[in-house]
């Protein structure tokens, strides 16, 4: 037996363990067409503009003949460029724009502006044309994808699964009747290492597989905790990822099914590096706020700690270390990322009948996330874990209960946010499309899409012994104990439904003109439960409750019926708002004794579609015009009982023009202009709530912002003006502004008027108070941009090719810039990520047929400071005993400088 055949029967055994050990389910078929080959078989670049096909309508057809604005990454030239994660795919599409720390892709300025399950993405993502409510697979890097398409603008017809915004669909590289594979070792700074492999090959004339995996480590963070001890932050991590591909190829029926598996560990993970990364900035460590008991060394509380009593100061850093190097913290709590169960199953099924195809795509997914970092804006910057708070002088401690024990007060400030979800979904679909070379073709489906989430969220408060035992009974104040140790306790449980039935018809009514009509009904239903408990250890002068006055005998206080809705909905009789189904009840024993909880749910519905005009005056030019409808669900702000939890649904009306051309297929120029009528953007706002002399803290309403517009100009250019120099060009303007205000009429606020989070007072020169309400400033965000969308982005690439005898070294360099952009309705500069830009390099030197690759890299040459996406913060912050408020600044960064060497073999 040949070596060969060893491999062969070893990975057909191993395949086949895999596969039937993971599910036994049908299998599904393989749909992406492969694009044309570019190179000429010694791995040396051709002198000609790669073909790419799409199957952005459910059609495997050119790129160039589909009128709908399209940006594609096949394989091949992700490789050369360096396009590894899904940020990097933002930087060449323009519109495009992608936070990893909140994995929250948005697109044109249409955003999901939360991380609650029941408020959808608005733009939608597939794998195989599977639905996925996350974005972090985007970023498998090209050794397992073949392609990833981005579709912008609303996909309401085909897809509409709140593809509001647009969509991103990976396609993987499938199976092979032909046995080969490739082996890859990526060695680079901060400790990075990747070790993966693929292998294909027929297991029978009719079957083959594919058999994936890799293993990446990161050792080192980009942030450096100068606490003594304590790890580096920032894409430190430990991702394996496995994956199997069944495929079958018969007379009449492609099946092809996929199961992969991954984890992930340590303070950032996945692929698309979801979260993790530290968001840092020039803020004051741990100010005192609204009465809060928080310890800072530069304004210490009331004047001073207690002498000696301070616990993990730092000789020489009075202050967050961060306002001299961005890079360095001190938080005394680490970030831990974990995620588990994570496992994913595709089919497709597609069968040949005689002028139609009827093909079912389904599948299942879930993960269970858990994120523990140290708590935002509390105490995330500082290494104190301890402290105690002085007497005033004649204090009731020191008077009247000295003999009761009482000493000054003890603080932990140690506080911990936790955020963990449990997630799974399933969806199917069935497809009919026709197949015939008539001018009429027609495409017709049903899809139903299924989620369930449980997504608790914590404030973890364990050293400080009083939130566990809130009340006090000397003071005659009582409440139900609160053994987990939570200041703030934010869960639910979550059933989500889709369903929906679409067509559509492209009709050739002359030769070169084809019209497009589509339609799509959903609808969506929403329910849950939710839980919500607030503890408070704060003072409360106006109670006479205050730690210099009371010491060690100052209570925690429940807080629950003060800062959520329960007193005005508990009633039997009292009407519930919309989005809720039932009446607030407390829990008196178990798990959560003391919090509330209250279900939530609704129902919503829309027809959406499409019509447009393509003309083609000759084989390598396309003008289009186009209409789209869109629309995502309503959405449900669970967790807070809130009094409004329910946002309607948004919709938008899309107005497209588009233009393609290709000259002697060195040159092609894709661009477009779009005009959308956004109305009820879903947006969360920061309310405070309580106050008077009494506690306060902001809390979330969902609510819609009635009429937005975005509109711009969009181009992508490919040249290649001599042999084996490839050029490109993407350059996106996104005009976005907010329509809707507030204003004054008869002395009273009407319209949007908003009570901005970050600065609740109207503190901020930049503050457009419109009137105080309840002591709160009402703002209004009219004129303002939508979040995450920045007016200008450019990305420029140019590669070289040198031919040697013994093979082909290819040079690349890039060229990006983003413009500002903003996280709130509000435009403010503590809300702001500036505009920056970076350059990249990357040398591959490929051998003669391709046998094997080694790759140099370097991102972010020049080490310049650049923004995954804008970080809110505010300007409410303002140290003990008076001055000026401070405004904080938040900032959620890329990578620093990175490069390293990558080994490819292939067989």
């Amino acid at each position: 037996m040949t070596n060969t055949l060893r491999l062969r029967s070893l990975f057909a055994m191993g395949v086949s363990t895999l596969a039937l050990s993971a599910i036994a389910a049908p299998a599904a078929a393989a749909t992406a067409a492969a694009a044309a080959s570019s190179d000429n078989g010694q791995g040396i670049a051709s002198t000609t503009l790669e073909e790419v096909i799409v199957t952005a309508e459910k059609r495997a057809v050119n790129l160039q003949d589909v009128p709908i604005a399209i940006t594609a990454f096949t394989a091949k030239q992700r490789a050369l460029v360096g396009i590894t994660t899904v940020q990097d795919m933002t930087d060449f599409t323009p519109g495009l724009t992608y936070s990893s720390q909140l994995d929250r892709p948005v697109m044109r300025g249409l955003a999901r502006n939360n991380n609650i399950y029941l408020s959808d993405s608005a733009v939608a993502v597939y794998y195989d044309d599977f639905f996925s409510n996350s974005t972090f697979l985007v970023g498998r890097d090209d050794m397992l994808v073949d392609q990833v398409e981005v579709l912008l603008g609303p996909q309401g017809t085909l897809y509409g699964r709140n593809a509001i915004g647009g969509l991103i669909n990976t396609q993987s590289k499938r199976p092979s009747q032909h046995f080969n594979g490739e082996a890859r070792v990526i060695v680079g700074n901060y400790g990075y290492t990747k070790v993966e492999g693929t292998v294909t090959g027929p297991l029978t004339d009719t079957l083959s597989a594919r058999l994936s995996f890799y293993d990446l480590n990161q050792t080192r963070g980009y942030f450096n905790n100068l606490i003594p001890g304590r790890p580096s932050e920032g894409d430190v991590r430990h991702d394996p990822y496995f994956d199997v591909q069944l495929q079958y190829k018969g007379e009449k029926d492609d099946i092809w099914f996929d199961a992969n598996a991954l984890w992930f560990k340590n303070d950032r993970g996945g692929p698309g590096a979801l979260l993790g990364t530290p968001v840092t900035g020039p803020w004051e460590g741990a100010l005192v706020g609204d009465s809060q008991i928080e310890y800072s060394p530069t304004f210490p509380y009331s004047g001073g700690a207690v002498p000696g009593s301070v616990v993990g100061f730092i000789p020489g850093i009075t202050n967050n270390p961060a306002t001299t190097n961005i890079r360095n913290f001190t938080h005394s709590t680490p970030t831990t990322i974990n995620v588990d169960r994570a496992y994913s199953f595709v089919t497709h099924w597609t069968h040949h009948f005689d002028g139609i195809d009827v093909k079912y795509v389904g599948g299942y997914s879930q993960y269970h996330y858990a994120l523990h970092t140290a708590a935002a804006f509390l105490n995330d910057n500082s290494s104190i874990t301890s402290y105690q708070i002085p007497l005033n002088p004649g204090s009731t401690c020191a008077t009247f209960l000295a003999g009761l024990g009482c000493g000054p007060l003890t603080i932990h400030p140690q506080e911990a946010f936790t955020y963990e979800t449990t997630t799974q979904w399933s969806s199917h679909e069935i497809t009919l499309s026709s197949t015939n070379n008539g001018p009429i073709q027609w495409i017709a489906g049903a899809y139903y899409y299924w989620e369930r989430d449980h997504n608790p969220e914590t404030v973890e408060a364990k050293f400080q012994p009083q939130i566990a035992a809130p009340g006090s009974a000397l003071f005659g104040i009582s409440s139900l104990p609160n053994p987990s140790g939570n200041a703030v306790l934010l869960d639910y449980e979550d059933t989500i439904r889709s369903r929906a039935i679409y067509g559509q018809i492209d009709w050739k009514v002359e030769k070169n003109v084809k019209l497009t009509i589509g339609l799509r009904y959903t609808h969506d239903s929403k329910a849950a439960m939710e839980q919500t408990r607030y503890i408070g250890f704060l003072d409360i002068p106006s109670f006479g409750l205050t730690a210099g006055d009371l010491g060690s005998f100052q209570p925690a206080l429940d807080l629950t019926t003060a800062l959520t809705d329960v007193v005005a909905e508990a009633p039997a009789g009292a009407v519930l708002p919309r989005g809720v189904t039932c009446h607030p009840t407390l829990i008196t024993s178990g798990k959560y004794i003391g919090a509330w909880q209250r279900c939530l749910g609704d129902t919503s519905a829309a027809a959406t579609g499409t019509i447009g005009l393509a003309w083609t005056p000759d084989p390598d030019t396309l003008i289009y015009a186009r209409y789209n409808r869109g629309y995502k669900a309503f959405g449900l702000d669970a967790g807070y009982i809130i009094g409004v939890p329910e946002a309607k649904p948004e919709f938008v009306n899309d107005w497209e023009v588009g233009f393609k051309k290709t000259w002697n297929r060195t040159l092609q120029i894709d661009a477009d202009a779009f005009y959308y009528d956004y109305v009820d953007d879903q947006i969360n706002i920061g309310v405070p709530v309580g106050g008077a002399g009494g506690p306060s803290t902001t809390v979330t309403e969902f609510i819609n912002i009635p009429k937005a517009v975005s509109a711009g100009i969009e181009l992508t250019a490919n040249w290649q003006p001599v042999d084996h120099l490839a050029l490109s060009l993407v350059y996106g303007y996104n005009y976005t502004q907010i329509k809707s205000g507030c204003s004054l009429v008869a002395g009273n606020p009407v319209g949007s008027c908003f009570v901005d989070s970050g600065d609740p007072q109207g503190l901020s020169p930049q503050a457009t108070v419109v009137a105080f309400a309840a002591g709160k400033a009402l703002q209004s965000p009219k004129g303002s941009q939508l979040p995450q969308a920045p007016a200008n982005k450019i990305a420029f690439n140019a590669n070289y090719t040198f031919v040697f005898d013994p093979g082909s070294l290819t040079v690349s360099g890039t060229y990006i810039w983003k413009d500002k952009s903003y996280a709130s309705i509000f435009r403010r500069t503590y809300d702001e990520a500036p505009s920056w830009h970076q350059v990249d390099l990357r040398a591959t030197w490929a051998g003669r047929n391709d046998r094997y690759e080694v790759v140099l890299y370097v991102r972010n040459l020049f080490n310049s400071l650049g923004y995954d996406a804008a970080a809110a913060a505010g300007y409410i912050l303002k140290p003990v005993g008076g001055g000026p408020p401070t405004q904080t600044r938040y900032y959620d960064l890329t990578p620093p400088r990175t490069y390293g060497v990558e080994f490819h073999a292939k067989f």
